[in-house]
C-alpha cells in the first residue's frame, strides 16, 4: 500500500530541514546532519505544530449550537461528528499531518546518531527522539483507530507505525492492529524514559523533559489500564508536594478576576509549574473558539460546573465551580457564548482575514493536574479508595480552596444507572463506578476547550446525545464508529483500510 500522506510528510520533513542541507537532498536522503546541535535541532522541529484541540472539542458533550454563533464548515462537521476532508488550520488532516511529519523527524535523528559516538549527549537524543515518536503514535491511534482493548485490539486495524526514514517516494505501508501499535509505542517510551536526560535542554518544557515523559507513561498506562504503573509514574511527576505542583485556580483568580482575557499570558506559560510539555501551533483556535457556532454556552457551562459533585453527599450533591474558571462572558454578539482565555495567539503577519495563517499558539500537552486524576483513578481501580478520595480532597483544596465536609462513604455511592454510561473493557464495581463518575466530572471541567474530553468519551464508551433539528443528525452511540475518525481520503485512495461508517 502506498498512501501518499507519507510522501507527502516527507516532503514536509525535508522542507522543514533545509538548514541543514548543503545540497539539494538525493533520493538517499543524505542529509548533511553532522553535529549534535544539528540533531537536537531536527528534534525540536518535529514536535506537533498543528492542534487537535480544536476538531476534538467540539465532538465532545461540552459543547452546544449557540445563538448568532461564527459558522464554519469545520466547527459544524466535528459537531455533528462528520468526516472532514479539507486541509487546514484545526483539521484533523492538518494534525495527521504534523504527526507523521514530526515521526519523520524523528526517525531521521534516530538514523543520524547511529554515525555519532553515544556520549551523555546523544543519549539523552535518543531518549527525546524515542519519547517523541512514541507519542505521535499515541495520539494518532487514539484517534484514528479503536480504543485500546486487550480482547479487540488484538484484530482493530490500528496506524501504520514508522520505525525509519523513508528512501521511497511511495513506500509501502499497512495499518497494523492496535495491539502491535501499543507494543511498539511501549517499546520505545520505555527506552525514553531510560534516556532522557534534562540537562541538555535550554527550553526544558518544549522538549520532552524528564517530569513530562512520566506524564506521558502515566497517560499510556492509563490507557492501557495498568493501574500499577500509572500510580509509579504519576508518583515521580507529582512528588511529595502535589499540591505546590497543580494548577492553582485561586492565584488565577486574584490576578485576572478583573482582566480574564489575559489569563492565557499565565495559563500557557512555561513558568507554571504545573505546565509540563508545551508546543507552539500554527491555529485560529484562540479567535475562532470564543464566537464560533458550536462551543461552551450558559447551559453547557451550568450543567458541567454546576450540576457535578459527590454524588453520595446531601450538602456536596452540586458544588457550584463556574465562577472559580473565570470565564470570558461577553463575546460580541454571542450572547449565550463562554469561554476561557486559555490559548494565546501571535500573529506573524497581521492578517485578519476569514482564513488567515501564520497565527500561533501555544498549547499545553500534559500537565500535573491530569497526572493527579491518573493516579486517583488508578487508585480506585485498585480498590484504594482512601488514597483516591486524600488526593481529591488536596486536588480541590489546593485548587480552589475547597473543603469538602462529607463522609468517604459518600464518595462510593451511585445509581447503578450509571452503568449504561460507563463501560471500560476492565468493569467497574459500584463503588469504582461512583468514583469515576466523580473524577471524569472533574476532569471534564479542568481541561474544558483542550480536547482531552474526547478520549475519555472513547475510552468509557460513553454516549453524547445533541439538541438539533436537522433531520441527518444522529445521537453519538456507545460503540459508535464515528468515534473513529475517518483515515484521510489521499492514504484511503492509496490504499490505506478506511474505517468503517
Amino acid at each position: 500500500m502506498k498512501p501518499a500522506i507519507y510522501s507527502y510528510c516527507l516532503l514536509l520533513m525535508l522542507a522543514s530541514c533545509q538548514n541543514f542541507l548543503e545540497e539539494a537532498p538525493d533520493s538517499t536522503l543524505d542529509t548533511k546532519i553532522d553535529s549534535e546541535e544539528k540533531i537536537a535541532e531536527l528534534l525540536t522541529g518535529g514536535y506537533p505544530d498543528a492542534s487537535y484541540f480544536a476538531f476534538l472539542e467540539a465532538r465532545t458533550d461540552n459543547v452546544e449550537e449557540r445563538i448568532n454563533g461564527n459558522h464554519s464548515r469545520l466547527n459544524e462537521a466535528m459537531f455533528f461528528w462528520e468526516d472532514y476532508e479539507q486541509n487546514d488550520l484545526d483539521t484533523p488532516l492538518n494534525y495527521w499531518n504534523a504527526c507523521y511529519k514530526g515521526i519523520a523527524h524523528a526517525n531521521q535523528a534516530l538514523e543520524c546518531l547511529a554515525r555519532f559516538p553515544k556520549n551523555d549527549r546523544t543519549k539523552a537524543l535518543y531518549g527525546e527522539a524515542f519519547l517523541l515518536r512514541a507519542y505521535l503514535h499515541f495520539m494518532l491511534v487514539n484517534i484514528w483507530a479503536e480504543p485500546y482493548s486487550p480482547e479487540k485490539s488484538t484484530s482493530a486495524p490500528g496506524i501504520p507505525y514508522l520505525t525509519r526514514p523513508e528512501k521511497e517516494a511511495l513506500p509501502q505501508y499497512d495499518r497494523i492492529t492496535v495491539k502491535e501499535v501499543y507494543d511498539h509505542i511501549e517499546k520505545d517510551l520505555k527506552l525514553g524514559l531510560s534516556l532522557v536526560d534534562d540537562n541538555f535542554y535550554q527550553n526544558p518544557k518544549f522538549h520532552f523533559n524528564k517530569k513530562a515523559a512520566y506524564a506521558f507513561a502515566s497517560r499510556f498506562y492509563l490507557m492501557k489500564g495498568e493501574w500499577e504503573l500509572v500510580i509509579k509514574y504519576s508518583d515521580y511527576v507529582l512528588g511529595n508536594n502535589p499540591g505546590e505542583l497543580l494548577r492553582n485556580w485561586q492565584k488565577y483568580s486574584d490576578e485576572f478576576y478583573f482582566n480574564r482575557k489575559q489569563l492565557y499570558t499565565r495559563y500557557a506559560s512555561s513558568e507554571d509549574p504545573a505546565n509540563l510539555l508545551l508546543t507552539t501551533t500554527e491555529s485560529r483556535i484562540a479567535r475562532n473558539m470564543p464566537a464560533e457556532k458550536y462551543g461552551v454556552t450558559s447551559n453547557t457551562a451550568n450543567k458541567i460546573f454546576n450540576q457535578h459533585g459527590i454524588e453520595g453527599s446531601t450538602d456536596f450533591k452540586k458544588i457550584f465551580m463556574e465562577p472559580l474558571f473565570l470565564f470570558n462572558y461577553d463575546i460580541g454578539q454571542v450572547k449565550d457564548a463562554q469561554y476561557i482565555a486559555k490559548f494565546d495567539e501571535l500573529s506573524t503577519s497581521g492578517y485578519t482575514g476569514s482564513y488567515p495563517r501564520d497565527l500561533y499558539v501555544t498549547n499545553v500537552l500534559f500537565t500535573t493536574d491530569e497526572v493527579m486524576f491518573n493516579r486517583m483513578e488508578a487508585y480506585v481501580m485498585k480498590n484504594e479508595y482512601n488514597r483516591a478520595i486524600d488526593d481529591l480532597k488536596l486536588y480541590l483544596n489546593a485548587k480552589y480552596g475547597i473543603t469538602l465536609a462529607c463522609s468517604r462513604t459518600d464518595y462510593t455511592q451511585t445509581s447503578s444507572s450509571n452503568y449504561k454510561i460507563y463501560t471500560p473493557f476492565y468493569g467497574l464495581s459500584i463503588k469504582q463506578l461512583a468514583m469515576v463518575k466523580i473524577l471524569t466530572g472533574f476532569r471534564r471541567q479542568e481541561f474544558l476547550h483542550e480536547g482531552l474530553r474526547w478520549f475519555d468519551l472513547r475510552r468509557f464508551y460513553m454516549p453524547v446525545t445533541r439538541k438539533s433539528k436537522y433531520s441527518f443528525y444522529h445521537p453519538l452511540e456507545k460503540e459508535d464508529p464515528r468515534k473513529l475518525l475517518q483515515i484521510p481520503t489521499e492514504a484511503i485512495k492509496q490504499g490505506l483500510t478506511p474505517n468503517p461508517r
